[in-house]
């Protein structure tokens, strides 16, 4: 491990797009994609959702939100390790997005920090929508909101500026996401 800590960071082509549950990434990742760029699904969705637990099992239990975030983390680190750093692309949520799932927990976070070496081009933190069931998430209103926050912070405490987009809520939901990417694309060329 203290090699880890030795050697420099991998500086990335890589924008992450983070933000607190129900915040539309997954939406704007699939709109990024729409329009040609390489994105990478949340890792999180697609683990719990194998997995086959509903969010009342999961709210229930604090060792099986345990061992879904280490999932969830090993996972997030293998795909991390796995892609080009030179190749510019978005990912939906990153291993700092972890730090913040494992301290709300009250879980290690070492390991996390010291496997996030690699240095992400850009952070876009999406400020937070209306809190909508999708049959994997768990967490009421104030639970999403301080999960938004603790991302936040895991982000800024890795040296981390990111950039919010806000809710650009508008009558339509296309123009909505229309608003956001643009913004996304006007900050990263």
């Amino acid at each position: 491990m203290a090699a880890q800590h030795r050697e420099p960071p991998v500086n990335t082509a890589w924008c992450v797009i983070t933000g607190p549950p129900s915040a539309g990434k997954t939406t704007l990742i699939e709109a990024l994609a729409a329009r040609g760029h390489r994105v990478v699904p949340e890792t999180a969705r697609a683990h719990i959702a194998e997995l086959g637990v509903t969010p009342a099992e999961i709210a229930a239990d604090a060792a099986l939100q345990a061992r879904i975030q280490h999932g969830i983390a090993a996972r997030q680190h293998r795909i991390e390790q796995a892609l080009d750093p030179q190749e510019p692309l978005f990912l939906d949520r990153a291993l700092p997005d972890s730090i913040a799932y494992f301290e709300q927990l009250a879980l290690e976070t070492g390991h996390l920090v010291a496997g996030a070496r690699r240095r992400y081009r850009r952070v876009f933190y999406l400020e937070g929508l209306a809190l909508q069931a999708d049959g994997l998430r768990f967490e009421d209103a104030g639970a999403a909101q301080a999960l938004g926050e603790a991302i936040l912070g895991a982000y800024r405490r890795l040296g981390y500026v990111p950039e919010r987009v806000p809710t650009c809520l508008e009558n339509d939901v296309a123009r909505a996401v229309a608003a956001r990417l643009s913004i996304v694309l006007s900050r990263d060329p």
